[in-house]
């Protein structure tokens, strides 16, 4: 693969998103933003003149043109990802697909097909791993400071999805509609999910557990606003993952509006405890800590050993760092290198997130073999 000196980059998807790595490109050395593509002539007229980059209705009209890019950004809706990205990656594009790839696994494996088809790249954005705290933790595995991992519990804790006007219909709630949003899972907790395949290793069986009905009465039924999920990886180290949308304000409430430092909200939690052989830590995401203890087999006892603090900083570093991601991707494409988490590991946390969404469904043990 050839080195490039300037990146063209083409951006799939005109709403907040998509608009935010428009922003983010203006910044960035060595990269030319050539398109954009929404549905609305409107909304085409507006990013057009507000960025000075072409606007097109439709992602073939994009790649037919003149401002073909380099690298397409697809951030359009979920199920919208595969149409994007397989035609991108047939036009001989790489792609940067937000997470997750798309509402189903045959949509998945076609996108996974086209790349290799293609001789391009596909990068999918699970970006929590590459956070200075997230990415410390996984350094801390790997040296061995924990020994065997045996054991771990994660909590996200965000409120609620019903972010509009609370007199709109149900069906203007899209992050509720398992179509769109995907359910509980997909929307947010696909995330720690990737998180947690790193940090277990490959996980082997999911079994969910749920309210016997939803605490948010506004919840449809085949979306829990909490749920449990227990996951036993293939080494025998077990997980209990506990997410919640019911016990924390909904800090990005449009309407009525609520838009305080996330973070700082009181029931606005992520953290992830983690058990070893040897050692044992609590990180506490928001609070930019990460606790560390030993064991001291001998003398029978567990030795606090020391706090490692990421702050400060923007709190998005330490987990979320979308910008950083895309930085990277577009980097190594200029240097003529691949993407920086390769397709086929996000296609293993896709499998992962189907299962837990059908042990939700089926509240049975559902093994990620059959995916």
């Amino acid at each position: 693969m050839k080195k490039l000196d300037v990146v063209r980059v083409g951006v799939v998807g005109g709403g907040r998103v998509g608009e935010s790595f428009l922003r983010d490109f203006q910044h960035e050395k060595n990269v030319a933003v050539t398109a954009v593509v929404t549905s609305t002539a409107a909304r085409q007229q507006e990013l057009s003149d507000k960025y000075s980059v072409a606007a097109f209705g439709s992602v073939e009209a994009m790649l037919a043109s003149a401002h073909k890019p380099d690298i397409v950004f697809v951030l359009n809706a979920n199920e919208d990802h595969c149409a994007a990205t397989v035609a991108a990656l047939k036009a001989g594009c790489h792609v940067y697909c937000e997470k997750p790839m798309a509402p189903t696994l045959a949509e998945c494996r076609s996108m996974l097909e086209a790349e290799r088809a293609g001789g391009v790249h596909l990068q999918i954005g699970f970006e929590y791993m590459h956070g200075t705290m997230t990415s410390r933790l996984m350094q801390l595995i790997s040296e061995g400071y924990f020994g065997d991992v045996l054991w771990a519990s994660m909590v996200d804790s965000r409120g609620h999805w019903w972010a509009g006007d609370p007199d709109a219909p149900l069906e203007e709630q899209w992050k509720l509609d398992r179509k769109r949003g995907g359910g509980i899972v997909f929307h947010c907790g696909i995330h720690q999910l990737d998180m947690l395949r790193c940090y277990l290793g490959a996980i082997e069986s999911v079994t969910a557990f749920r309210p016997p009905r939803n605490p948010l009465p506004y919840y449809p039924d085949d979306v829990p606003s909490n749920v449990t999920l227990m996951l036993k990886a293939v080494s025998g180290a077990v997980c209990n993952f506990q997410i919640f949308h019911d016990r924390a304000p909904c800090y990005y409430r449009e309407n009525p509006a609520f838009h305080p430092d996330w973070h700082k909200v009181p029931g606005h939690e992520f953290g992830l405890s983690l058990i070893g052989s040897a050692a044992a830590c609590k990180m506490s995401i928001y609070d930019e800590e990460l606790h560390l203890f030993r064991y001291d087999h001998a003398r029978k006892d567990i030795g606090f050993d020391r706090t490692e603090v990421f702050g400060p900083q923007h709190p998005d570093k330490s987990h979320h760092d979308m910008h950083g991601l895309m930085v990277r991707f577009i980097r190594n494409i200029a240097e003529g290198k691949g993407a920086v988490d390769s397709a086929e590991d996000a296609f293993e946390t896709m499998r992962l997130a189907f299962a837990a969404e059908d042990a939700i469904v089926s509240s049975e043990t559902v093994y990620i073999k059959d995916y």
